[in-house]
């Protein structure tokens, strides 16, 4: 078999399950700090501690990941897994929200496996296969989205939300293993030239690919951010008898839309261009949010939000695969890093902003509100890319 082939299937493995381990913890953060004993300003702390990662990861991301550039993705991953394996079990012991938050922006300071990992497929597989292994990697990071949910309640009430973070730890440390065992990397990028994190964020910005990729995260990660903090409490204001296997049924939605529709919008990107399909999405965002905002049925919101994941699965793959076809091998690194940087600059903002336009208006103004942000941002990608058309 292939080396490539090979490391295809045990990143995506590790992807798996370092996506699951993920998100069977996140959903449920803001229960675990009503457990602490906080109910006063719960969504004020709640909006901090999704935030206190993003800020962290602004800057953090990208030097990770002119380090794989330099050094090589393999042993950078590796780091990076060690790093949140010991931060889920650090969680599981915490007991005020504060010390929670600490933990969340060391994990945007020293993590980043997933993006690494991805970074990884793309510089070792021969370009002609890298869209669809980046879209398969995408898709086994979906799978554990859907998956991670429904464990994570099912652990919750077998064993608390601690014991969850006990288990993600595990998964985590698992997969560290099984990358430095069985991944190869027999193409490190020779780096032409030497340059700083704010020269890269220059060469960034002024690539046409790389700047309408960084907007598109962005939007994406203002979008879903926006949405996780209050997923939860909002479905037990929509439903008040609503049980834990509810609210982790309805996180797993979207990504169960990226992993039906993943593969066919990679393969409509192919055709007719993977920006084409952004322009769908965000449109799409746009309705889809600003929909989910006059819902008052639990159901009729849990298929509406199942329609927005297809609307985003036309983010992700296309995203990743203009960088593994636009973007030279000897940058990719620093681009993936670029890539989650922007994510988390969105990610910083949402949580912020949503948790106090919801403790202001009401949790359905969050979903007004990130739908005109779609939509603003659409017809700003639509202005970027249609203004520099002269750039490759």
């Amino acid at each position: 078999m292939p080396y490539y082939k090979r490391n295809l299937y045990v990143l995506s493995t590790t992807i798996f399950l370092t996506a699951m381990s993920w998100n069977q913890v996140m959903p449920f953060l803001p229960l675990f700090i009503k457990e602490m004993g906080v109910e006063r300003n719960l969504l004020a702390w709640v909006g901090w501690v999704f935030a206190c990662q993003s800020a962290a990861s602004i800057i953090a991301q990208p030097f990770w990941g002119k380090m794989g550039d330099k050094y090589g993705r393999k042993p950078l991953a590796i780091r990076a897994g060690l790093c949140l394996s010991g931060i889920y079990f650090a969680m599981s012991f915490c007991h005020t929200p504060l010390q929670l938050a600490l933990l969340r922006f060391l994990n945007g300071a020293l993590t980043g496996f997933i993006p690494m990992s991805m970074a990884l497929i793309a510089t070792n597989t021969p370009e002609d296969k890298a869209p669809r292994s980046i879209a398969t990697a995408q898709t086994a990071s979906a799978a554990g989205l859907i998956i991670g949910p429904a464990l994570g309640g099912l652990l919750a009430a077998l064993a608390g939300y601690r014991g969850s973070m006990q288990v993600s730890g595990m998964a985590v440390l698992l997969s560290t293993f099984a990358v430095w065992a069985f991944v190869q990397e027999p193409n490190r990028a020779d780096l032409a030239e030497q340059t700083s994190l704010l020269q890269d964020f220059g060469i960034s910005l002024r690539s046409r690919v790389l700047s309408s990729i960084m907007l598109t995260v962005m939007l994406y990660g203002i979008f879903v951010a926006s949405i996780t903090p209050i997923l939860a409490l909002h479905l037990s204001r929509l439903d008040g008898s609503a049980p834990v296997w509810l609210t982790g049924l309805v996180f797993s939605l979207p990504p169960s839309a990226l992993i039906l529709t993943a593969h066919s919008w990679s393969r409509m990107g192919g055709r007719r261009g993977y920006h084409r399909n952004i322009q769908i999405g965000l449109a799409g965002m746009a309705l889809c949010g600003l929909g989910l905002a006059l819902i008052r049925n639990v159901w009729a919101f849990a298929g509406a939000f199942f329609v927005t994941g297809i609307f985003l699965a036309a983010i992700t793959p296309s995203t990743g695969a203009l960088i593994c076809t636009k973007v030279h091998a000897s940058f990719r690194g620093r681009a993936y890093g670029m890539h989650q940087s922007a994510s988390m600059l969105g990610n910083l903002i949402a949580p912020l902003l949503a948790t106090r336009i919801g403790a202001a208006f009401g949790l359905s103004y969050v979903f007004a509100f990130i739908g005109l942000v779609a939509l603003v941002g659409s017809a700003a990608f639509s202005f970027l890319i249609n203004g520099r058309q002269s750039e490759d």
